[in-house]
């Protein structure tokens, strides 16, 4: 069982990059933040090289070709490691996002557009926006710090005067922050609606062209994309002002100092001469460059600040297939439940007991709450009031098979979609299929048979028989079927209900239209909804 932060900061970075990628990270940011020094150090040499000697000037130039390879090659190799640290981290937040949505044990709010957003786009701006420019803030301040001793070499007092002044370019990164995270939490509540939008268009694009809407639905994915694209563009014109405006304080902090010195050369103070504040001026404005580089950087790193954040989840192993086939009989007991929805009663007040091997089905108005309540049996939804116990325990959604109209199927082998990647013997998933009668269904080989993504590739009814199937195959008690023959004709609706009636299961089915012979036949009991409750046919 493992539990994870639910905040990506510092901490959260440092304990995903492997210990020996960080440290030749921060040393490659200390041997690559030495170009402003070096061109100080050219610049102050070259006056003092006797040139008509060969040898002094050959010296010189080798060391410093020696000096700008190995800076230059610290920096591509510091290019190197921090992609490889920002893919390590990229892969570690992409999982996070799918797990703690997924592991989420509330069901009734799981949604498949948000999770995508988050990994495809939300995960990017993080990506661009925190993980690349905290390593190259690092490298920033290891440039400020190289190239502030060579200020203050130049002179220490007006060095600390440019070097004080040159702060100001924090400062609108600092004011800006409230901005940028209001015009971030609105891109990515506009980029969700985007989401959402194309992912409703496309699963029902057959029905918006048979209805004659097209024209309709491509609006509306306009407009949102419209919306989409104008707060992204909010977005980044908040941070390109903020920058603008930490660039025009780097101005200021150029000028200022550059007068001040002036003055101190007219008064003869602290031995400041023209030749210092040219001096001075080529030196500095390497710290000039790195501390706006490195206010740039804050600012990117303070526009994340709000999508930074990860819902906690607990997840545990389950990679083989551990399942005990349970033994004696077991019981159902519905206690009291009670369902508000938006503080509206859907039912209340649902007593109910199912014994081994029985079936009942039950029957109402449409709207009345009967997918709720499978759902709720099935502990994909919680009561508002109540309890469901089987046997000697509280109802878990692994306790049961829900069975709808459209089984969830993936694009693999028909062997595939019914291990769901665990362990069984092959013998075990034959019988299986011969018991719900598709081993003659599925040519030659059924076991290799190729499902198509959305199970386009086989009938209706016989992917309600492979969900039932997975059912079987891990020894599941109690089966729920949701209106599961609505879209069959009334052929396979018999042959689909005459298997399940005569299965040794538990079974509650939700039904509008019951085949009445099969119901007495099996003698199955049937019940009706409604508001306060179950009640007798």
């Amino acid at each position: 069982m493992k539990k994870q932060q639910n905040r990506i900061n510092i901490k959260w970075v440092l304990s995903t990059i492997p210990t020996r990628l960080i440290l030749v990270i921060i040393i490659l940011s200390i041997t690559s933040s030495f170009e402003g020094a070096i061109n100080d150090y050219v610049l102050g040499q070259m006056t003092k090289i006797v040139f008509n000697n060969f040898k002094n000037v050959g010296y010189f130039l080798v060391m410093v070709a020696a000096a700008y390879l190995i800076t230059y090659t610290s920096a591509y190799l510091f290019l190197l490691a921090t992609q490889k640290a920002i893919q390590i981290l990229t892969q570690r937040l992409k999982y996070e996002f799918f797990a703690s949505d997924f592991f989420q044990t509330n069901y009734e709010n799981l949604g498949s557009s948000d999770v995508i957003n988050k990994i495809t786009n939300i995960s990017n701006q993080i990506q661009k926006q925190y993980f690349q420019p905290l390593f190259y803030i690092s490298q920033s301040f290891m440039t400020i710090i190289t190239t502030t001793v060579v200020v203050l070499k130049a002179n220490i007092l007006l060095g600390i005067i440019y070097i004080l002044i040159s702060t100001s370019s924090f400062l609108p990164s600092i004011f800006g922050k409230k901005q940028m995270n209001a015009k971030t939490d609105t891109w990515s509540a506009t980029n969700t609606r985007l989401v959402t939008i194309m992912k409703d268009i496309f699963q029902g694009k057959s029905e918006i062209k048979k209805f004659d809407v097209v024209k309709s639905f491509v609006e509306k994915f306009s407009q949102s994309l419209s919306k989409e694209e104008e707060s992204f563009f909010k977005l980044n014109k908040t941070q390109y002002t903020v920058q603008f405006v930490a660039w025009i304080c780097a101005v200021i902090s150029d000028v200022i100092p550059m007068g001040i010195g002036l003055i101190m050369v007219v008064n003869h103070i602290a031995g400041v001469e023209i030749s210092t504040i040219v001096t001075l001026s080529l030196s500095a404005d390497a710290v000039v460059g790195s501390i706006r580089e490195f206010a740039n950087y804050q600012t990117q790193i303070a526009s994340t600040s709000s999508i930074r954040t990860l819902k906690a989840y607990t997840a545990k192993s389950n990679c083989s297939n551990n399942l005990k086939e349970e033994t004696g009989n077991i019981v159902l007991f519905l206690k009291n439940i009670s369902f508000y929805r938006q503080k509206k009663i859907i039912f209340k007040n649902i007593n109910f007991k199912l014994s081994d091997k029985q079936k009942v089905i039950i029957t109402g108005d449409s709207g009345v709450g009967k997918s709720t309540l499978l759902q709720i049996i099935a502990g994909q939804l919680m009561p508002t009031k109540g309890e469901i116990w089987l046997n000697e325990h509280k109802i878990s959604i692994k306790d049961s098979v829900l069975i709808s109209q459209k089984p969830w199927l993936f694009e693999g082998t028909i062997k595939e979609n019914l291990t769901l990647y665990q362990d069984f013997s092959e013998n075990a998933l034959i019988k299986v299929l011969k018991d719900v009668r598709l081993w003659d269904e599925l040519g030659e080989d059924p076991l290799n048979y190729k499902i198509k993504s959305t199970g386009s590739n086989i009938s209706g009814g016989q992917a309600q028989r492979l969900a039932i199937a997975r059912g079987l195959l891990r020894n599941k008690r109690l089966f729920l079927l949701d209106e599961i023959t609505a879209s069959l004709d009334k052929r396979n609706s018999h042959e689909i209900r005459k298997l399940i009636y005569g299965l040794p299961i538990m079974m509650i089915e939700v039904a509008h239209n019951i085949d009445q012979g099969l119901v007495e036949k099996y003698h199955i009991k049937t019940l009706i909804l409604t508001k306060d409750g179950l009640k007798n046919e």
